[in-house]
């Protein structure tokens, strides 16, 4: 592998990785979807009531939690305590377990991840309703149904859950991200989405092309 590409790689699965932390405000519109810009892993929230009347099984119930954001990544590096170089290099170079991040946020995602960019998409029930689906397919359920709990989050009120699919270098956090907003009615892009930065430009891109911008 050439030398250039190794830091590439590494800053992909690192960006699935990263901590962000921050508070406030509140828009519960079921028809508007939120991306987050992590810095090189982006999130997807939606509202946590729409949420609830598809994926089952989530403990993130009550007045306290207005939106969920959901991530998808490797297992291994994606729960360490610490950095693992062997972890990261396995992560991409070997197709290994995954697990899903989910986050209960108690305001909107535009002042919790204050520091962050948030971008807003509006789309139709039908749309919404797929996108949720898609969500839901992407954990692994037990014999009786159940989502298999792997611990505590990254950040806030936040759990890991076993998740379906295998990750690489071709199919990390921001790849299963843009397959989620394909569900919302975003073009396929014609090359794999590796970095946040590619998610966030085709968010931005398909945004100037709605006929019905969010306000």
């Amino acid at each position: 592998m050439k030398l250039f590409v190794f830091p590439l790689i590494l800053l992909v699965l690192l960006g699935c990785a990263v901590k962000n932390v921050a508070s406030h405000t509140v828009e519960p519109d079921g028809k508007v979807v939120y991306v987050v810009d992590h810095g090189l892993h982006a999130g997807i929230v939606i509202d946590a009531k729409v949420v609830a009347g598809v994926i089952a099984g989530l403990p993130f119930n009550g007045e306290a939690v207005r939106f969920i954001e959901f991530g998808w990544g490797d297992q291994a590096f994606y729960q360490a305590e610490s950095f693992s170089l062997f972890l990261a290099i396995k992560a991409l170079l070997l197709p290994t377990d995954s697990v899903m991040h989910v986050v209960g946020l108690p305001y909107d995602p535009g002042i919790y991840f204050r520091s962050s960019e948030v971008q807003r998409i509006r789309i139709s029930p039908m749309r919404l309703n797929a996108m949720l689906n898609y969500i839901d397919r992407s954990f692994t359920r037990d014999g009786q149904g159940q989502l298999i709990d792997l611990g505590r989050g990254l950040y806030g009120e936040s759990r890991f859950y076993a998740a379906n699919g295998n990750y690489h270098l071709f199919n990390n956090c921001n790849t299963w991200v843009m397959s989620v907003l394909i569900q919302a009615g975003m073009p396929e892009p014609m090359m794999v989405t590796l970095g946040a930065n590619s998610v966030m430009r085709q968010v931005r891109a398909y945004q100037n092309q709605s006929a019905e911008p969010v306000k």
